[in-house]
């Protein structure tokens, strides 16, 4: 996989990074026996799908349960045939009925919500299995059926080899979240497949199977909505023997220097790059292996060169021709691997088409599919992408969308955008411009909105910005839109002033259109103050039309005038420092009077 401009954004000199994934809106505005069975393969049975054990809850004593200190049917895992949760009347729809596991922590709906908070539950089987006693080898995977859905839960599935110590092999976190702005419940069932064989060592042993859950954000442990669940179904749990030939796709890229864009303004495209993982889970080795992939029904066509994935082995696939989009429009990639064995399991290899458009000033790094939001309590936050510039061009405003709704943004919450270049030598974000504050009205919630820069930026080639929104103050929630890879999509939290990486991408996007106006207040002045946050100096940038005195005068959040200077200006732009080493730390107001008008101006002393 190529590298973005900015390198890898792993390490980014002095500023503190680290994962912040978003609080999604609460869940109030949401959707609302026997023993295991066990059998031997005959010799020589060819390896798909043999059952060498299994377990369908029919006997709730096979397994052990530990709901946390919990109580109750509504807390913890349950197994028996009754939805027994909130969310959902009819639980699994298992191929086999009957009993089956549920969990369950509390219901949100209720005023407050009764989940419990700082819980691990977990479903773990009583007895260990023996796999080679069984005929087995560590070629063989871990089989379930189930349902549900995803807020913030961590739906993880670890296995033991002494009984004590446990480790994940897998989780849900690939589904997609389902909150108020998109989402979707799992299939019912869903048959999730864990290959082992690079776990276990080649003859296994004893082996012991847990379904654990808890939070995905163990450090906002104390609130309550990442705690909440709408419930996880399991039935049907497995092991099975391995196919004989079964490549499956581990993970795929496409984009440009790393950056993958949905849309693409003509003057920014370049050539893209498309390569897969794939992973031979299957016991015999793999020939002729290739990614290959066709754009617009045969316009571009490449593939991989043709190499061999012994078994259990992951090799990455490029393929060896970019693609350089050439014409406004609609690009579709139909994406294909193929060996020279028949696959016995196609679907864990079938990739999904990957639709891009070319257009006249869009750069939009989100799929446009709405999923997901990002906010941040009762703090301000800033949220945006990276974006990669490959011919000079100037930016006059920033595409946002804004979440509505009963848990959307708050109409009359006080907005803004923001685009900082990226130092290429330390990865510091350097401020260049931001719009005039943007108080939201309900016609700007769920719609594409344009905010204005106070001054353009002449973007410079080979150089990467970083474009945001945010608000200083609670309220705002910003759309987010398919997904990305760590470290280019960010998130700066106003509470402990650092930057985070996000993995959900916003809504936010370049508009090169040339037609949009410069934002200004009065007809003679227009001004921008930065950084922002600040820390020992402030820089206020004016545009003057004509010389002119004036005076910079700093408010505090109670209104109360802190700071005072005068300048004096020559027509054209100028640039006044003001020192706030003195200024505590919190939200600031700046107001610049000259001869002919006022602007004012919001900062963050840090």
């Amino acid at each position: 996989m190529k590298k973005s401009l900015l390198f890898s954004l792993v390490a980014l000199g002095s500023m503190a990074y680290a994962q912040k994934k978003p609080l999604v809106p609460t869940a109030n505005a949401l959707v609302p026996s026997a023993h295991a069975i066990t059998a031997k393969p005959a010799a020589n049975t060819k390896s798909l799908g043999v059952t060498l054990w299994s377990d369908n809850f029919d006997n709730a004593a096979n397994w052990t349960v530990d709901n946390s200190g919990q109580a109750g049917i509504d807390f913890g895992w349950n197994i028996n045939n009754t939805s027994d949760g909130w969310w959902s009347a009819n639980g699994i729809t298992s191929t086999g009925g009957g009993n089956y596991a549920e969990l369950v922590n509390g219901d949100p709906t209720q005023t407050p919500g009764t989940q419990a908070l700082a819980v691990t539950y977990n479903l773990t089987t009583a007895n260990p299995i023996n796999i080679a006693a069984l005929g087995g080898t560590n070629q063989v995977s871990l089989e379930f059926e189930q349902f549900g859905a995803r807020f913030n839960d961590l739906q993880d599935i670890q296995i033991s080899t002494d009984g004590t110590t446990f480790f994940s092999v897998g989780n849900n976190l690939d589904k997609p979240v389902l909150s108020a702005s998109g989402g979707a419940p799992f299939t019912n069932p869903d048959l999730k497949t864990i290959n082992l064989a690079t776990i276990l060592p080649a003859n296994p042993g004893n082996v012991w199977i847990r379904f654990s859950w808890t939070t995905n954000f163990p450090a906002q442990a104390a609130n309550a909505n990442v705690w909440i669940t709408y419930g996880w179904y399991i039935d049907n749990v497995k092991i099975v023997t391995n196919p004989t030939n079964d490549l499956s796709i581990t993970s795929k890229y496409w984009g440009t220097a790393g950056l993958p864009y949905y849309q693409i303004p003509t003057t920014q495209t370049a050539p893209i790059d498309f390569e897969i993982a794939a992973f031979n889970g299957g016991i015999n080795n793999q020939t002729g292996v290739e990614y290959s992939i066709n754009v617009n029904g045969g316009a571009f066509t490449s593939s991989s060169p043709s190499t061999t994935i012994n078994s259990l082995d992951t090799a990455t696939l490029t393929v060896a021709n970019s693609f350089t989009p050439a014409a406004i429009g609609n690009y579709t990639v139909v994406h294909a691997l193929t060996a020279d064995s028949t696959d016995d399991v196609p679907a864990n290899n079938a990739i999904a088409n990957t639709a891009f458009s070319v257009t006249n000033y869009i750069y939009a790094r989100d799929n446009g599919t709405p999923a997901g939001s990002t906010s941040n309590g009762a703090d301000g936050f800033e949220s945006g992408n990276l974006f990669d510039i490959w011919t000079a061009q100037t930016l006059k405003g920033i595409d946002v969308r804004m979440l509505g709704g009963a848990s959307g943004t708050t109409v009359g919450t006080e907005v803004f955008v923001k685009l900082y270049s990226v130092d290429a030598t330390t990865g510091d974000f350097v401020f260049e411009s931001e719009s005039d504050p943007y108080i939201v009205t309900a016609a700007d919630l769920n719609v594409n909105k344009m905010l204005m820069l106070n001054v353009p930026v002449n973007m410079l080639p080979n150089t990467t910005y970083l474009a945001v929104m945010g608000a200083y103050s609670q309220g705002l929630r910003v759309v987010n839109a398919g997904s990305s890879e760590p470290q280019t999509c960010f998130f700066f939290d106003y509470f402990d002033n650092t930057w985070y990486y996000q993995t959900g991408t916003p809504w936010v996007r370049l508009n090169f259109d040339p037609t949009i106006g410069i934002n200004e207040e009065t007809a003679s002045i227009a001004t921008l103050v930065y950084p922002n946050p600040a820390n020992e100096v402030l820089n206020v940038k004016m545009e003057i039309n004509n010389a002119t005195t004036g005076v910079i005068a700093i408010y505090n959040a109670a209104g109360s005038k802190v700071k005072e200077t005068s300048f004096n200006a020559a027509n054209g732009i100028s640039v006044e420092q003001v020192s706030i080493n003195d200024l505590s730390a919190g939200l600031y107001t700046v107001k610049i009077t000259t001869n002919d008008g006022f602007a004012t101006r919001k900062f963050t002393k840090k």
